[in-house]
């Protein structure tokens, strides 16, 4: 799931307390992309992290919430069905099956998000909201521990989302083809994607992505869960 897909899931599915250092734990994951391609998150580190306060406990349950979460519903039938359905509307785009695989689950996760924000006006601005709540440097100080990673300018990456609040322009076309450029920008997949695929893209993916029928599907969190890496 996507940003404001997972803040949805946690504090009204769930009806979790939207505690700041939880929201960006959960955040993190998402964001770290954005951050840097050469650094790894060591799971096995954070799973193994003793908390040493409240603030480290909370971090450390976002992260692991985040992972535990994805791990869920990218095996739902109703996440599955929404991919397949799309890819079956873009296949005369004549794209090799792994590429059309990849734009087909990015393209349901930012239309989930999407379709959640036009229903929640104020959403994303709650989502930020709550992540200003954090101290960055307390948050790039304590990643590094839990994770076993070096996270210098972490903090400022932080600061950037925060303040330009891109997630509002997931309410139009364009913000979520922006983002699907701003994905393919900083992964290993060697393509570009012109203006009209990524809007057909999304023309066809917003009317398939329905959230009610992820939460139907969604299990509650795994008491035990393990982590590679």
């Amino acid at each position: 799931m996507n940003y404001l897909s997972h803040y949805v899931y946690n504090h009204e599915i769930l009806a979790l307390a939207p505690q700041p250092y939880f929201v960006m734990g959960v955040a993190l994951p998402d964001l770290w992309s954005r951050y840097t391609r050469a650094r790894r998150i060591r799971w096995k580190s954070v799973q193994a992290f003793h908390p040493a306060d409240e603030t480290d406990r909370t971090l450390r349950a976002g992260l692991l919430n985040h992972v535990e979460v994805d791990r869920r519903f990218h095996c739902l039938p109703a996440f599955l069905r929404m991919q397949r359905l799309l890819k079956d509307q873009l296949a005369h785009a004549q794209l090799r099956s792994g590429l059309l695989d990849f734009f087909a689950h990015i393209g349901i996760e930012l239309a989930l998000d999407h379709v959640l924000l036009r229903r929640r006006p104020g959403l994303a601005d709650r989502f930020y909201d709550d992540l200003a709540r954090c101290e960055r440097g307390e948050v790039q100080s304590r990643v590094a521990r839990l994770g076993t990673v070096d996270t210098t300018g972490l903090g400022d990456v932080i600061g950037a989302f925060v303040t330009r609040r891109f997630l509002r322009w997931y309410t139009q076309p364009e913000g979520l083809m922006e983002a699907t450029r701003l994905i393919l920008s900083r992964t290993s997949v060697a393509v570009t994607a012109d203006g009209r695929f990524l809007a057909e893209l999304f023309e066809r993916a917003i009317p398939l992505a329905d959230p009610d029928a992820v939460w139907r599907e969604l299990p509650g969190p795994d008491p035990n869960p393990t982590y590679a890496g």
